[in-house]
């Protein structure tokens, strides 16, 4: 696996479709596919995974998923988009994450045919400009929207001058995000929120994603065990991180920490009784280590960037 993944890296695709022909492993499926895609082979990529769907999704539900109805709007083809959803909505419940993208496929689909069959209102020179600096906040995003995040490889130079440039926190943390969605695997380097990042858009994971989100999510569902309580902390929780993007919190080693810190958040938001002193001695973490964390994600949430036209 570790050499397949280099050989992706090294864009070595012929040496990679050699090496994994009669792979039926998931690794080798995936690599597999992952290489006639960069070849621009979409459609023999998208017939590799489903022809191995079910397996796929056993070992990997979101990303099987997501690979399919990507490589599905790549090549326009969606009237098979609701067929697949059909398909992925009958299977047995795996995960809230699972669902939740479930829940938002319908309008994902809906918007790609539309903007497919939208006829050329820009020029490629209109779209740069829409995308430089001196646009506002709400026609940049607007303009990111209706090119898609499978359609911005045509234009990485603007997407680099608006994360590495002087826009707003939130302008910067899309266009990163398209970046990361073009899969652009060069360095940049930028500065946010005070802090120097370098990093190659195609190695960085996106915010919301990996299995130590998905398991801190489950983890604050399980503490607070009521929706409206936790659906607050989930939402507070995924503002703090996309603020925050691309630094990483530590949910894995600071678990306790976290979660005390974003339930207390939203019992407070929701003017419900929560008692973080009991709570923090339950779980033998420091009460001021909680309110530290507590007042950083409100100054966070002080501080975060409203669009500017």
């Amino acid at each position: 696996m570790d050499n397949y993944k280099t050989l992706l890296e090294k864009k070595e695709y012929d040496l990679l479709l050699s090496l994994t022909e009669g792979d039926l492993s998931p690794a080798g499926l995936s690599y597999r596919a992952s290489a006639y895609l960069a070849k621009g082979d979409a459609k023999q990529a998208l017939n590799i995974l489903n022809a191995h769907r079910d397996e796929l999704f056993k070992v990997a539900p979101l990303k099987t998923m997501r690979s399919i109805f990507e490589l599905r709007f790549i090549l326009k083809e969606f009237e098979e988009a609701y067929d697949d959803l059909e398909y992925f909505e009958n299977l047995p419940y795996v995960s809230q994450e699972v669902e939740e993208y479930l829940h938002a496929l319908p309008k994902m689909i809906r918007t790609e045919e539309r903007n497919s069959r939208l006829p050329e209102k820009f020029s490629e020179e209109e779209i740069i400009e829409k995308l430089s600096e001196k646009s506002d906040d709400y026609e940049i995003i607007s303009t990111l929207n209706i090119i898609g995040p499978l359609k911005v490889k045509d234009y990485v130079p603007s997407l680099i001058a608006l994360v590495t440039g002087q826009k707003s926190s939130l302008v910067r943390t899309y266009a990163l995000m398209y970046l990361i969605a073009a899969r652009y695997d060069k360095e940049i380097t930028f500065i946010k929120n005070g802090k120097t990042f370098k990093l190659i858009p195609a190695e960085a994971e996106p915010p919301f994603t990996g299995s130590v989100f998905e398991e801190f999510r489950t983890k604050l569902d399980e503490a607070l065990n009521d929706p409206s309580v936790s659906n607050v902390a989930k939402k507070l929780l995924n503002d703090y991180i996309f603020e925050l993007f691309p630094e990483p919190l530590p949910l894995e080693k600071e678990a306790d920490l976290y979660l005390l810190a974003f339930s207390a958040l939203a019992h407070e938001y929701l003017s419900s009784d929560y008692d973080l002193e009991k709570e923090c001695a339950e779980k033998k973490v420091s009460i001021e280590e909680v309110k530290a964390l507590i007042e950083k994600v409100k100054e966070v949430r002080k501080a975060e960037s409203t669009l500017h036209y």
